[in-house]
């Protein structure tokens, strides 16, 4: 049986290190590409349809690889708390995101979902899971005075992402929050995979309701290769192996560092959809997003400095 010498130990965890990071970028990659993606299937595909879509066929993938893992374990389900994370983070979410994104932009929609953490750093405080301090509130603050330049179009003229499309987005980054804060309470259960195969089976059920029929009646054969490659990039790229990239990542690197992936995301959003969907840059882009940004990673970093005392 061969030992592995004590230099060999020492070279290969900066070489697995490194990897994470690559790992990570390439997830932040995929969930900035999962917007242009979106744009292209969208405009062959209704939103609800594709919602639809997407939740079904990551659910159809998750439920795949948890069956066909080996030493799978019986687990005892609350199926009333998977039901509850389930509407909050795949079904409302997902109808609420692809409406928002099929009315508005990239660089709106990848600023508001990055102003994610605020809303749960604000669902946490009010829940009493955390108290408030003077940097968490200039966080909050300077991200919202972002919020309110980014959608109002005060620098840009006319607001090229429409209040509607806004709105959609913001409302979808504030349920994943809701989401976000309830996992807390649920995570412990079970393991990643289990977790997101069961969330998305159940999401993808209570999609239907709203979503079944323009699923059923929508035309499939007349979607075009584009719309086919966004469709499914939204369900490969955007909802599996992404996850599945920050969830083996998260085992190496510190969360801190991992989080600090997503203020890569709006940036790359916008570049690439400047680049592939001729989208413009505006003033009212460059300032709000500067705001929210700040805001997020002020508000961010005083979590984090409470966490490590």
């Amino acid at each position: 049986m061969s030992v592995a010498s004590p230099t060999a130990t020492h070279r290969s965890a900066p070489s697995r290190h490194g990897l994470m990071h690559w790992l990570m970028l390439l997830a932040t990659l995929s969930w900035a590409g999962n917007m242009i993606a979106g744009k292209e299937a969208l405009r062959e595909i209704p939103p609800l349809a594709l919602a639809q879509f997407r939740v079904g066929g990551a659910a159809l993938v998750l439920l795949t690889a948890f069956f066909a893992r080996p030493g799978r374990r019986e687990l005892r389900f609350e199926w009333r708390g998977l039901i509850v994370l389930s509407f909050f983070g795949i079904t409302l979410n997902q109808i609420l995101f692809i409406g928002g994104l099929s009315r508005t932009s990239v660089a709106h929609t990848g600023l508001l979902v990055a102003l994610g953490p605020v809303i749960v750093l604000i669902l946490s405080v009010g829940s009493r899971l955390e108290a408030l301090t003077g940097a968490k509130v200039s966080g909050m603050l300077l991200s919202f005075a972002g919020v309110g330049i980014l959608t109002s179009g005060r620098f840009g003229g006319t607001n090229s992402g429409g209040w509607t499309g806004d709105l959609f987005v913001l409302s979808s980054s504030a349920v994943f929050a809701v989401y976000t804060v309830l996992l807390k309470k649920d995570a412990h259960r079970y393991d990643a995979l289990t977790l997101n195969a069961l969330t998305y089976a159940l999401g993808a059920i209570l999609l239907i309701p709203v979503c079944g029929r323009p699923f059923v009646e929508m035309r499939w054969r007349a979607v075009t290769g584009m719309g086919w490659f966004g469709a499914f990039y939204m369900v490969v790229l955007g909802s599996v192996i992404s996850y599945l990239i920050y969830a083996f990542a998260l085992t190496e690197l510190a969360a801190s560092r991992v989080a600090a992936f997503s203020y890569l995301q709006p940036v790359i959003a916008t570049g690439l959809a400047i680049w592939l969907l001729a989208e413009k840059l505006t003033s009212g882009v460059v300032a709000g997003g500067a705001l929210i940004l700040g805001g997020v990673y002020l508000a961010e970093r005083e979590r984090g400095e409470e966490r490590a005392r």
